[in-house]
């Protein structure tokens, strides 16, 4: 944080600031007297002149929302927030927990790449909506897959992990675009890291699985 080589005169800040309304009123009371609050306790036009006055940047992030809500034109029919009832998956956080303990790092099952775990999801290797009580209890239907793309190319069906733990193109070609043609065959030819002769049954159910859908949606 910046140091402040000079004080601030309080005598020099501009009478019209000097209220309370809209929580500007730092550092005065209603009386007008010195009073002590918390500098983040400032808003507004004081806070500008406070920044200013002491030579801070003012960063974009910390300037009063624009526009004011009563002067804004709505581009959208935004209606306020909705409460909803949810239905949460009971294992995610054990699952979780299971994959990556209390690591700050950890690597992709798909591309291998080493990454912080905020960056992996624990990703479902037979799609879980079809997953039994008893499969949801066990550890080997998930593995730890990156944000970066390979949770989607493997959810989407994009790619599928062979008998023998290899990667190879799945079923679904399209909609593609070079760059999506690309990321598919950075992960080609892999070896999945999780793949063994007990988690097979659930790749093999992916594979099935990504198969009929694209026969049916006509995504091959």
């Amino acid at each position: 944080m910046q140091e402040l080589d000079r004080p601030i005169d309080l005598g020099s800040i501009p009478l019209e600031l000097r209220t309370e309304r809209d929580n500007t009123g730092w550092p005065f009371s209603r009386s007008g007297k010195v009073k002590q609050v918390y500098l983040s306790e400032v808003a507004g036009a004081l806070a500008d002149w406070l920044l200013t006055e002491v030579g801070l940047r003012v960063d974009a992030a910390q300037l009063p929302a624009w526009p004011e809500d009563a002067a804004a034109d709505a581009q959208i029919d935004y209606r306020g927030d909705r409460q909803v009832v949810i239905n949460v998956r009971g294992e995610q956080t054990l699952l979780r927990i299971h994959l990556f303990g209390d690591q700050m790092l950890a690597t992709c099952a798909l591309c291998g790449r080493d990454l912080p775990v905020a960056m992996l999801v624990t990703a479902h290797i037979k799609r879980r909506a079809d997953t039994s009580r008893a499969e949801r209890a066990r550890t080997d239907t998930v593995m730890p897959a990156c944000l970066i793309g390979c949770d989607s190319l493997f959810e989407l069906g994009y790619v599928v992990v062979a008998p023998g733990g290899a990667v190879r193109r799945g079923p679904r070609r399209t909609p593609m675009t070079p760059d999506l043609s690309a990321s598919v065959d950075a992960l080609i030819g892999r070896t999945c890291s999780v793949w063994d002769e007990t988690t097979e049954r659930y790749f093999a159910h992916h594979r099935r699985f990504q198969a009929a859908r694209a026969r049916r949606y006509g995504l091959d």
